[in-house]
């Protein structure tokens, strides 16, 4: 087995084991721990979690070598750097921009092949344009796309020595590769001079973070919502793929021109509860403390597995079965602490509202121009970062 089988192997295996443990219980009556980390996937427990973020700090380890941004730092540091961007995310998904985001993934896709890498590929440059967009800025597409596949290749191994400890030199290694992507990325960036200001303004808001880089916030804020965005998208192409009855009710709400879609709504949520785009979390404990019957130190890591609360069988139906007409969905009546794709409390991302747009623009412009049958019905994925489908995908394409 190579290196990079090893790690793909390694990475998924620990998604697929918190697959399989969701909704049972260890031995004291708790979701099971996953090596020496308590793991928490109660939906009451998990959102303690993550509304008391001074008593459950983000820790990301190695992952840090990409640099620092407002997904990956805590207290005032992390305040500092929210307010640079959230105005800017909050503008970029008023309803007045539902129709310029329309545009720009109808407009990728219609020149896109029939095949499911091309779709992806017009997918990331949508995303991408939109994201750019909000900064008022405009992508170089094709050197962006290939620092986004380095930025992917390079969080895969630092998640993967967050995990099994690296030698010096595969430490060394993964961390001089992070910062010449980011090097690169800045190198880019500042080569236009729109984006340079823009860099000038965030280093001017943040002249009291000691250490701080433009580049890193953008650049992790970038990847952030572009990854989280497309995999969402992608999931639903593969699921309308294995399921053509479904497909067909979806494109005709899609082609009908209701403002109202509740089966395009639902299966978009079913598909960040199913395969959500961040699976777990991990958290550093700030303080002795007592959660769900468990005691905890400071200083202690634990993980949330964001599948286990999103599978939950205390509030949820049928919870390891993918229902892309899930009555909770439907109806409107599911428990907001057991589907949190964006988190939840001071923490959530700052981005949820643009990357729901973004998802549902991506989807309605897929289902329109796009018909999709599976050959099977085996889910492969493939995580880093985010959970995405596996490359190779079984799914057939053709223009509608």
């Amino acid at each position: 087995m190579d290196n990079q089988t090893q790690i793909e192997s390694v990475l998924n295996n620990l998604v697929y084991a918190l697959f399989a443990q969701s909704g049972q219980v260890g031995p004291n009556g708790k979701a099971r721990d996953l090596g020496n980390l308590p793991v928490f996937d109660n939906p009451e427990a998990v959102d303690v979690i993550v509304k008391a973020p001074e008593l459950f700090r983000k820790n990301f380890s190695l992952i840090s070598a990409l640099g620092f941004s407002r997904f990956n730092t805590n207290d005032e540091d992390w305040s500092v750097r929210r307010a640079i961007t959230q105005d800017i995310y909050l503008a970029a998904a008023r309803p007045a921009q539902q129709r310029p985001v329309a545009e720009i993934y109808a407009a990728s896709l219609s020149g896109s092949d029939a095949t499911l890498p091309a779709i992806q590929q017009a997918l990331f440059a949508a995303s991408m344009t939109a994201f750019y967009r909000a900064f008022g800025l405009v992508p170089n597409m094709v050197a962006t796309l290939l620092l986004l596949d380095r930025v992917r290749d390079v969080l895969r191994r630092l998640q993967y020595y967050s995990w099994v400890p690296p030698t010096n030199a595969e430490r060394a290694n993964a961390i001089k590769d992070a910062r010449a992507v980011i090097a690169d990325f800045g190198s880019q960036l500042m080569a236009d001079p729109r984006a340079a200001a823009q860099m000038d303004r965030f280093t001017s808001e943040a002249r009291d973070v000691v250490g701080f880089s433009a580049v890193e916030e953008f650049v992790m804020n970038f990847f952030a919502g572009v990854e989280t965005t497309v995999t969402t998208a992608l999931w639903v192409i593969d699921r309308l793929g294995a399921n053509q009855q479904v497909q067909e009710r979806i494109h005709a709400e899609v082609i009908s021109g209701e403002v109202d879609t509740p089966y395009t709504d639902c299966i978009i949520n079913e598909t960040m509860r199913y395969f959500p785009p961040i699976p777990f979390l991990t958290r550093e404990v700030g303080a002795d403390t007592v959660l769900d019957g468990r005691d905890l130190r400071a200083g202690q890591l634990i993980m949330v597995s964001i599948i286990g609360v999103h599978q939950h069988p205390a509030f949820w139906e049928n919870p390891t079965t993918f229902d892309a007409s899930r009555k909770e969905f439907i109806e409107n009546s599911f428990d907001r602490r057991a589907f949190i794709p964006f988190l939840t409390g001071p923490r959530m991302c700052g981005g949820a509202r643009l990357g729901r747009l973004e998802v549902k623009e991506a989807v309605l412009a897929v289902v329109r121009q796009f018909a999709f049958s599976r050959a099977d019905d085996v889910i492969r994925f493939d995580y880093a970062l985010a959970l995405r489908p596996a490359e190779g995908s079984s799914v057939n394409i053709s223009r509608r």
